[in-house]
């Protein structure tokens, strides 16, 4: 008898785990999440230029109406930088983000090479975010040419 109302008990509490389904709360309460993943180029006629004394730096604001006041409160947003976009080995390196990049230049008709770090990061606030380019030699203050690439993010809102 002990042997039979033990493997009812063991089938009844199987039986209660297997008809769990969970909280059936509004979208983004009692424990549900919600998310948004919101693609965002900016093309190099883009980019604006801070022109500012001693903190020059290249930024793109982008309108994004889905951050709103609820998300940037209670949600978490992560912006990531995607290389190769649209082919099969794409990736992403989450922001902020530093790059080491090593150039040739010549002198004396002599190749040399330089290097620098450039620093994308992001800043959001509700209907936008913007995104920041700097190069650690501030060579764009020398060529006034410079303009960074386009370049492709990819934005996780959860909430």
């Amino acid at each position: 008898m002990r042997k039979i109302l033990y493997i009812l008990a063991v089938a009844a509490l199987a039986l209660g785990f297997a008809s769990c389904e969970g909280p059936q709360g509004e979208p983004g309460r009692d424990g549900l999440v919600n998310s948004k993943i919101i693609d965002i180029q900016i093309n190099q006629n883009e980019w604006s230029y801070s022109n500012q004394d001693n903190n020059n730096y290249f930024y793109g604001v982008v309108s994004i109406p889905e951050l709103t006041n609820d998300i940037y409160d209670n949600g978490i947003i992560k912006v990531y930088r995607e290389y190769n976009t649209g082919t099969s080995n794409k990736s992403q390196v989450e922001l902020p983000y530093t790059n080491y990049v090593e150039y040739p230049y010549t002198v004396d008709n002599e190749t040399q090479w330089g290097f620098y770090q450039e620093h994308v990061y992001a800043e959001y606030a509700v209907g936008s975010v913007t995104i920041f380019y700097l190069a650690s030699d501030f060579d764009y203050e020398l060529d006034t040419s410079f303009v960074p690439e386009a370049m492709h993010f990819r934005m996780i809102m959860m909430w």
